[in-house]
């Protein structure tokens, strides 16, 4: 087992990527704390991750509000686990809206929770991996902050800057055994897919030269890899599974 008895933290663990990540890191024997907003989601995730023979936990967060995510990492130091791996993956979407129609609202909504929340949860998960001297954080970007996405702005702008992030923050803390690095997938089966138009979905498959749309199966293989020490000499990478789209 690549991850057996570390603790991971997976944001956005109810459902979707964070779900698949959560299950993938229980087979491997990572003890799991789901950090969800929507409570009976994450308490699901539970479930399916306890199923497999491993400890979880799931605390009700919004990554966007700081004292939120301050009482996650609490809730962790009151149980006594350590923070060996952090997933920013919680995120949102709203429906595409042209930029210059885009409203306040609309960008503080999805900037917020993508890049406000993957910055306030490294901030508590490397506070306490720094005297541990060890860990890995896991930062869930995206293509279209590589290539940018018509009418997704904000969320062009938030994933864009994660990677950034990523980079930044990988440089500060590598000396300390702590390694950082960004997934950016392509399109893949989640429920953000739900705001695409329905008539987007061919053209979404045809733009990807596999001819299909990614699992999140295949997005936590990769996240596997990073949290695991297979990935002790990658430090500040993005790597973007995305079946071709973007090269």
């Amino acid at each position: 087992m690549k991850l057996k008895d570390k603790v991971a933290v997976i944001t956005g663990g109810g459902s979707g990527l964070g779900r698949a990540i959560a299950v993938r890191f229980a087979d491997e024997g990572a003890r799991v704390v789901i950090a969800e907003l929507n409570e009976a989601s994450g308490e699901e995730t539970v479930r399916l991750v306890q199923d497999r023979g491993v400890e979880a936990f799931a605390v009700p967060t919004d990554v966007s509000d700081p004292a939120a995510v301050a009482r996650l990492f609490a809730a962790l130091d009151d149980r006594g686990w350590p923070v060996d791996i952090c997933v920013n993956n919680a995120g949102n979407a709203g429906q595409l809206t042209p930029v210059f129609e885009m409203t306040d609202e609309q960008w503080d909504s999805i900037v917020s929770v993508h890049l406000s929340g993957t910055f306030y949860c490294t901030r508590e998960a490397i506070r306490r991996m720094l005297p541990r001297g060890s860990g890995a954080i896991i930062n869930m970007g995206s293509v279209a902050g590589l290539k940018g996405l018509p009418g997704g702005a904000s969320y062009t702008a938030a994933k864009g800057a994660i990677i950034s992030l990523t980079k930044g923050v990988a440089q500060e803390v590598a000396a300390h055994g702590i390694r950082v690095n960004c997934i950016a997938p392509g399109w893949v089966e989640t429920p953000i897919l739900e705001n695409i138009p329905d008539q987007m979905r061919p053209m979404m498959v045809q733009m990807t030269p596999l001819g299909r749309i990614g699992r999140p199966e295949e997005i936590a293989a990769a996240a596997v890899f990073l949290a695991s020490e297979e990935s002790s000499f990658v430090i500040g990478q993005t790597i973007s599974p995305n079946g071709g789209l973007y090269t």
